[in-house]
């Protein structure tokens, strides 16, 4: 019983630290709860947890693996594993598969069931099979699930899937549950897009902006200057003919966009923003205008989707990327055709 009472107070202890990207912490807990009980599998999945959390998708998959060995009913690997699969690896096959057997272990837990019915047809839609994630998403119970993340997931599904009127249902949801949920408005805000509905979109976007700077920073955010000394990496990185034609174009690091540059319609939670004339717009006649060009890159929004140094640089490179399309004078799908969407 008190090796038990161990394992749980460093199993919530090492998933709070994970939480917090402290994952040399986290790990020492993990390491304590092997160290009691070589055959735990809470033990394995946590060390997959914190091998995701540091971007090695390939070491989180084998941990979640040898938990699952250990216990092939423990659904939490499997879930897990599927994530992984799907969100590290681009293995949507293998996701659906693992998804597919989470399924067939739920039993009566509706929450287990819905987790594995949303990973299921997540990665059907990733592996380009609509009708596929349509029927199992219809599956998905509209009530009696008390967790808001599942509605959320659903209402993005739904509008991967092209049903806004779908989509919008599942997110009203999330709200009833908080009214305060920045990713659901987000989401709603989407809906607006894909509706064309721009009055609606922007009222969500300066909510989304509005709850945004209202939020605690991730634990693993910068200083300025640390933020910029990436940046200058990043750019730095960039092919040489990219770099000397943004020689005179500043690049900008602004902690979020303003409240302007969403009224306009702009995705509050984009990572960079091209300000300025395009490329093969410029006039060359004598006597025109300046105009001055700059790329913004917002750091709170770059932090978001980064956990390491390493996804941080990547994610700035990429941003930095997609922003000197547009400069180029490429359109947004454009921009996705080659990779930079």
């Amino acid at each position: 019983m008190a090796a038990h009472m161990k394992i749980s107070a460093h199993l919530d202890r090492g998933w709070d630290l994970c939480e917090k990207g402290d994952f040399g912490g986290a790990e020492k807990s993990a390491r304590m709860i092997l160290r009691l009980d070589k055959g735990a599998p809470e033990g394995y999945l946590l060390l997959g947890a914190i091998a995701n959390g540091r971007g090695d998708p390939e070491a989180a998959l084998a941990q979640f693996e040898r938990a699952m060995e250990i216990d092939p009913s423990y659904l939490e690997p499997i879930l897990h594993a599927a994530e992984t699969c799907l969100c590290a690896l681009d293995d949507a096959e293998r996701a659906c598969e693992l998804a597919q057997l989470a399924l067939e272990h739920t039993g009566d837990d509706p929450n287990l069931f819905a987790d594995a019915l949303l990973i299921k047809a997540d990665a059907e839609l990733s592996a380009g099979q609509d009708e596929a994630a349509r029927a199992t998403l219809s599956e998905l119970p509209e009530d009696g699930l008390e967790d808001p993340g599942v509605h959320l997931r659903a209402g993005r599904l739904w509008l991967d899937l092209g049903a806004p009127e779908r989509a919008e249902r599942a997110l009203r949801r999330v709200l009833d549950a908080s009214s305060d949920d920045g990713d659901a408005w987000h989401a709603l805000g989407m809906v607006a897009e894909a509706r064309g509905v721009q009055r609606e979109m922007v009222k969500c976007w300066r909510k989304v902006r509005e709850l945004d700077l209202r939020d605690r920073r991730v634990p693993w955010a910068l200083g300025e200057a640390a933020f910029e000394k990436i940046a200058e990496q990043a750019l730095f990185e960039l092919p040489e003919r990219i770099r000397a034609l943004l020689s005179n174009v500043p690049i900008l690091v602004s902690d979020y966009p303003s409240l302007e540059i969403v009224a306009e319609g702009n995705d509050p939670r984009m990572m960079g923003f091209f300000s300025g004339v395009p490329y093969p717009e410029k006039s060359t006649l004598g006597g025109a205008a300046a105009h001055l060009d700059c790329i913004f890159l917002y750091q709170r929004n770059i932090e978001r989707a980064s956990r390491t140094k390493a996804e941080m640089l990547e994610e700035i490179r990429t941003t930095l990327l997609h922003e000197t399309g547009h400069f180029f004078g490429l359109s947004e799908r454009e921009l996705e055709a080659i990779g930079l969407g």
